[in-house]
């Protein structure tokens, strides 16, 4: 457990922020054996944020906020923009309000991906993040250039993947019926190298008590628990920095997530939805 309060924002907005928006995000096409015969919804998600449950030796003793999560397509990529509040409340009695918003375009071909990233804590900003990264289509290899937080260029590995391609990835693993996964994706939230990210996949099912709000023709549907975990980008440390769950209908709309940050849990609940609509490209 981080007990600065910064670092604890840190990692909060860092993993559950653009992370969340990739993992969400929606894909119609893409090349090769990629090629995803899912038809996916646009669509703008709220979701209530409170606490799950906190270990005795946590420093938080109660966590409550909400997540806007808004995806948008343009004829040659994905947009997402996010905002994200939670308040903290320390077993001390101080209370923390951090706020993260974000947003980001990546490439129908997931060859680049613009981001713009902006933090708050107790409504003064502390981090601001911009930058741009390529991939190469041969190996996947590529780099990122940040304007902010300072001017860098960092090197991206072979194999690294953007948040909606390790997405697509991640589903076309899942309707192929394989259970675990294990990808070196780059989201531009931390100025530093891809992280590697493993996932579980449960088979699909209908949820026993559906979401109210999910009503015809946007769900309830069945969904898929993906469970995932995100280790620091050495690759190093053998315990994962966040770890997060999702329910996730193949249309793309999640009905319910879950946000581990180790000693402390905090449970998103779909609240509103709207459809969004498709460019006429």
């Amino acid at each position: 457990m981080r007990i600065q309060p910064l670092p604890i924002f840190q990692t909060l907005i860092a993993h559950c922020g653009v992370v969340l928006a990739g993992v969400l995000a929606l894909f119609l096409s893409v090349p090769g054996q990629l090629r995803a015969e899912i038809i996916i919804v646009p669509h703008q998600a709220g979701y209530t944020l409170d606490i799950n449950r906190t270990n005795l030796d946590s420093q938080v003793s109660d966590a409550n906020g909400a997540l806007v999560y808004t995806w948008g397509e343009t004829c040659d990529g994905w947009t997402v923009e996010q905002r994200f509040l939670l308040n903290i409340v320390q077993r001390n009695g101080n209370a923390v309000q951090l706020i993260a918003v974000s947003s980001t375009w990546e490439a129908k071909d997931g060859s680049r991906l613009r981001f713009n990233i902006k933090r708050e804590r107790n409504g003064e900003t502390v981090e601001k993040i911009r930058g741009e990264a390529h991939l190469n289509a041969a190996d996947e290899s590529g780099y990122a250039e940040f304007e902010l937080p300072k001017p860098a260029r960092i090197k991206l590995p072979k194999s690294t993947v953007f948040p909606t391609m390790h997405t697509l990835r991640l589903m076309r693993r899942a309707t192929n019926g394989v259970k675990t996964d294990r990808q070196f994706v780059f989201d531009g939230s931390e100025l530093e190298e891809a992280s590697p990210v493993s996932a579980f996949i449960l088979p699909p099912k209908m949820p026993k008590k559906p979401n109210p709000i999910l009503k015809p023709p946007l769900g309830p549907y069945e969904t898929r628990s993906i469970n995932l975990a995100f280790f620091a980008p050495t690759g190093s440390a053998p315990e994962p920095e966040f770890e997060m769950s999702i329910a996730l209908q193949d249309n793309g709309i999640a009905p319910s997530l879950l946000l581990d940050y180790g000693d402390y849990a905090v449970q998103g609940t779909l609240v509103r939805l709207k459809e969004l609509d498709k460019p006429d490209c």
